[in-house]
């Protein structure tokens, strides 16, 4: 099921309901035509009483009926098909109210006996009709075949049981039933002989099935490689109605068997009572029992919303349960007063279960409530509070340094639940903002409004550094982005003397060697001794640099003997005790295959090599090839790890042939 917004006079609205009342009063579909038959022997005309009933509730009609069939071949084989022509006399009913072209499909019931008994159905196609006021309808002759039984045979005649006839007015099919009550007789008869092999086999659940759920059929002795096509009648037989079903996935295969399941119609179209499910495949049918009932709920209606509060803009989930199914849903926010705010509404139907399940949009920031009604029924109205916050929307972007063509994790708090978030790369004061600087994002807002996911610097973004602009729902927020082909990231960036900080380089020379410093305000280097690491053939290195200097404002890393490249980052002494560095990080933490994750790790064996690889959800590797790294005597390492298998779940770095320590950390595929 899905929801739309709701058009003016949409489900449930008093227009559409009184439409639907008018439109009742000319569905009153009756068969018409008075050209004789030929007198033939398998053919005739009787004019019996009949019984009609009117659809919506517009009462019944008595009076005489002519029926008139003429049915070819004289003799076919058991189970073989038999032709029929079909015209109508006036029907004892007729129409309050004058229509144009309505839809209409006329249908007659014969009842067999002799050489076969049962109902055979002729059903026309159908008819545009035109509906005069107060006149008695006529449809013109129709035509249509039905299927002799396998076990037929010798003579067989035909009496007329009843027509029906089916017409559709405002979207809903009304169907007209004249039964014949007294005066009837045989209009016919085909001889069944010869041989037509073993009849076909059908088999339905023998338990109750719900409208709009998918019925599995099988059998055997079908025509291989013919389309099966699925009917429901009555019990009698009679009245088979291929509309009744909405769909399915039927087939016989190269070996005659059934197989598959069809898809009952709505509960409307579809009531409570015992069937016949017939299957044709244009050369044999078989019938078999079937009952239908719809849902009943088993406890008071209920709704829920996903969220009782948020900024407008937010995207909630109203879920219900114990309502009648297939029926429609109205949802529409409610003022402080209690008054209807008809934008915000949308409905959706109840699915077989009794549940319903749609998005609603806080479009208004008049909205105290959200109420919900079945089919425009007061009995059944419900409501639940619902508060309009002010949007107070937070953004962090990780490290806030990514190079060109790299992924970033982005994250933050109060954004409209359900809106889809947008990001832009702008200039520091947030204004030039383009979209085309972002080529790839997976920022999603959940339910409790938190922003997660990653956002990709485009490959041709210039270096410098930008406002991150992300924009969701009606509530934006800006943070800092550095974007830089080599850029240092510290970790912790703030700390008391002694603090030991892992210093991360990306973009650097491979095979290089990088010092890193301490730097005073000035910008001359501080008492605290030099480190140096080896990048890597990723150009990416870790290294940690022990702050003892009480004047450190920055770290610096220079590349030795080659450009010389440098990169600097700020760093802030505090007051306090000295915070435990992490073992093992990832950067970003989630991202779409083909993502290049930052792993670097603390508290390893000096000089050990590491092996980083990609794990399932059941721990073992995944197909992404292991990337390994010399651990340097700090006990750190650096590298990239690109994840190209969805399976994984986690990206593990492990040591080789040393103590085996084994590291792991979760890893989103989005």
């Amino acid at each position: 099921m899905f929801a739309h917004r709701r058009p003016t006079g949409g489900p449930g609205r008093p227009a559409l309901r009184r439409a639907v009342a008018l439109g009742a009063g000319a569905v009153l579909v009756w068969t018409g035509g008075t050209v004789a038959l030929a007198p033939l022997a398998h053919a005739g005309t009787v004019t019996p009483t009949v019984h009609c009933t009117l659809p919506a509730g517009q009462g019944q009609a008595d009076g005489p009926q002519q029926f008139g069939v003429e049915l070819t071949p004289d003799t076919v084989d058991p189970g073989g098909r038999v032709h029929a022509k079909v015209t109508l006399g006036p029907s004892p009913a007729t129409s309050g109210l004058s229509l144009n072209d309505v839809p209409t499909t006329p249908s007659l019931d014969l009842a067999m006996s002799g050489g076969a008994t049962g109902t055979v159905t002729v059903t026309g196609p159908e008819i545009p009709l035109d509906i005069p006021s107060g006149q008695p309808i006529e449809i013109p002759p129709y035509e249509g075949d039905f299927l002799l039984p396998a076990g037929a045979s010798g003579p067989i005649s035909f009496t007329p049981l009843r027509n029906l006839t089916r017409t559709k007015v405002l979207g809903s099919t009304y169907e007209t039933a004249c039964v014949v009550t007294a005066g009837g007789g045989s209009i016919g008869t085909v001889t069944a002989e010869g041989s037509a092999g073993q009849p076909a086999t059908l088999i339905a659940p023998t338990a109750p099935v719900r409208p709009s759920t998918a019925v599995t059929l099988s059998g055997s002795r079908w025509t291989p490689g013919a389309t099966p096509v699925p009917q429901l009648c009555a019990a009698d037989g009679g009245g088979c109605d291929a509309a009744k079903f909405a769909g399915g996935t039927l087939a016989i295969n190269g070996s005659g068997q059934l197989t598959g399941s069809a898809v009952l119609a709505a509960a409307g179209a579809v009531p409570d009572g015992s069937y016949l499910v017939k299957v044709g495949d244009s050369t044999k049918e078989a019938t078999a029992p079937l009952t239908v009932k719809a849902f009943v709920p088993d406890g008071p209606r209920a709704i829920a919303l996903s969220r009782s509060s948020g900024p407008v803009g937010s995207v909630i989930t109203v879920t219900g349960s114990d309502y009648l199914q297939d029926r429609w849903i109205n949802i529409i926010g409610l003022d402080a007063s209690g008054a209807t705010l008809d934008d915000t509404a949308v409905y959706v139907k109840s699915g077989p279960d009794g549940t319903f399940s749609v998005d609603f949009t806080v479009s208004d920031p008049a909205i105290a409530a959200v109420q919900v009604d079945e089919g425009n029924d007061p009995a059944t109205v419900l409501t639940a509070p619902f508060t309009v916050t002010e949007a107070t929307a937070t953004l962090s972007a990780g490290a806030a340094k990514v190079k060109p063509g790299g992924t970033i994790s982005v994250s933050g708090d109060g954004w409209p639940s359900g809106a889809t978030p947008a990001a832009a790369l702008c200039a520091t004061d947030g204004t030039g903002c383009d979209a085309a600087r972002i080529s790839g994002s997976t920022l999603r807002v959940t339910a409790d409004g938190t922003l997660a996911g990653t956002v990709t610097a485009a490959a041709s973004t210039p270096r410098g550094v930008y406002a991150l602009q992300v924009t969701a729902g009606g509530a934006q927020a800006l943070t800092q982005l550095t974007v830089s082909p080599t850029f240092v990231v510290l970790t912790p960036a703030a700390g008391p003397r002694g603090t030991a900080v892992t210093v991360l380089g990306q973009g650097f020379a491979k095979v290089a060697t990088v010092s890193i410093v301490g730097l005073r305000a000035n910008g001359s280097q501080t008492s605290d001794p030099v480190r140096t690491k080896v990048v890597g053939l990723d150009g990416a290195f870790s290294q940690t640099f022990t702050v003892n200097a009480a004047d450190t404002v920055a770290l610096r890393v220079r590349e030795v003997l080659i450009n010389p490249r440098t990169e600097t980052a700020a760093f802030t002494v505090q007051d306090g005790t000295v915070p435990s560095g992490a073992s093992f990080a990832l950067s970003p933490p989630e991202g779409p295959p083909g993502t290049v994750v930052q792993v670097t790790g603390r508290g390893f064996a000096p000089v050990a090599t590491v092996a980083v690889t990609g794990r399932t959800a059941d721990g073992k590797q995944t197909s992404d090839s292991y990337v390994t790294r010399i651990v340097g005597l700090d006990g750190t390492f650096a590298l990239n790890f690109t994840v190209r298998d969805p399976a994984t779940k986690a990206i593990r770095a492990c040591e080789v042939l040393v103590n085996g320590k084994t590291v792991q950390q979760l890893f989103t595929v989005s």
